[in-house]
């Protein structure tokens, strides 16, 4: 067996990649072995919460031989796979960060070959909690008929919703809605009418409610009267490419 070299993804190990607008053709190909004999041991890891399609590419008949989808942070490990190529989907207009590390062996006979082959293996990894220390927690106080922001995010931060907690002491209408940093662009989430005093929870699964503006964007309300309003966030700070 002869050590041919490290791999990393890109050159440098991770990259953002962004998706084509054919969403049936790869956003990124990357050759890794030279020959069938070089077999690769590593993982490949999606450092975004978009869902992430992978396609492994094999030597001849075996080519196009695996396609995975890589959740958010899941880790998709390969041990002593003769691997031509690696190839990443990403739906069009969006931005992940991808990441691929490994080492590369060539067998120099048949039968160390095939005792290699015979050890390979693919198997997927899914932390149970990633510790990013990117959540938000806001409180908004509003007591007059006006749009207030609700939630700015930074130039190059997007924001998603988990949870809001909408709060008045009297009637009131409010909008919930996403903006650009403009201001422009606006998405309603939903309006809520309240003919008296009360409480409403907006509450989203794991996925979030992602700012379609993306980048810079931000959550705002408009409220229709002077009652005490109580806007309570909690939500996750997305870094490009995440």
């Amino acid at each position: 067996m002869k050590f041919v070299g490290m791999y990393n993804f890109g050159g440098g190990g991770t990259e953002i990649i962004t998706g084509i607008a054919n969403e049936n053709l790869p956003s990124h190909t990357e050759n890794i072995g030279y020959n069938e004999k070089v077999l690769f041991s590593g993982e490949f890891t999606n450092l975004s919460r978009t869902l992430v399609h992978v396609t492994l590419q094999g030597f001849g008949s075996a080519q196009n031989f695996h396609r995975h989808d890589l959740r958010a942070y899941e880790s998709f490990i390969v041990k002593n796979v003769p691997l031509a190529s690696v190839s990443i989907y990403v739906n069009a207009g969006e931005q992940i960060g991808f990441h691929g590390m490994g080492t590369l062996v060539e067998a120099e006979d048949e039968d160390e070959y095939a005792i290699m082959l015979a050890k390979s293996s693919m198997n997927e990894k899914l932390p149970n909690s990633p510790v990013f220390d990117t959540d938000d927690y806001a409180r908004v106080n509003s007591n007059a008929a006006a749009t207030v922001d609700l939630f700015a995010s930074g130039a190059d931060d997007d924001f998603a919703l988990y949870k809001l907690t909408a709060s008045v002491a009297a009637a009131n209408i409010i909008d919930i809605f996403w903006t650009d940093s403009a201001n422009a662009n606006v998405e309603f989430i939903g309006q809520l009418n309240f003919a008296s005093s009360g409480s409403f929870v907006y509450d989203f699964p794991e996925g979030m409610l992602r700012n379609p503006n993306r980048q810079g964007g931000k959550l705002r309300m408009t409220t229709s009267t002077n009652a005490v309003t109580v806007i309570d966030i909690i939500g996750h700070e997305v870094h490009a490419g995440q």
